[in-house]
């Protein structure tokens, strides 16, 4: 069970630090977003070690919902990097 907690904190945090403003000014947000991303393998691990594949993949699914915007912007970035060399 404390998989599936973690995963409640990852999902809550996730939420509140989306109504936090991301424009120039606000570069907290991109940067709490980041760790939200860097801390989601370790949850999405313990999720599938505890409970299954099943559960694993659902919770994938949810952080990519939530996460979609920055996941896009990371890819963005990333593929700006790759192209200038």
């Amino acid at each position: 069970m404390s998989s599936f907690i973690a995963a409640c904190i990852w999902s809550i945090s996730a939420n509140i630090i989306a109504m936090i403003p991301g424009g120039q000014r606000y570069r907290i947000h991109w940067n709490l977003a980041r760790v939200l991303v860097l801390a989601l393998p370790v949850v999405i691990y313990f999720i599938g070690i505890k409970h299954g594949v099943l559960w694993q993949l659902a919770m994938l699914t949810v952080a990519v919902f939530q996460l979609r915007l920055m996941l896009r912007h990371m890819f963005r970035q990333a593929l700006e990097k790759w192209r200038a060399r």
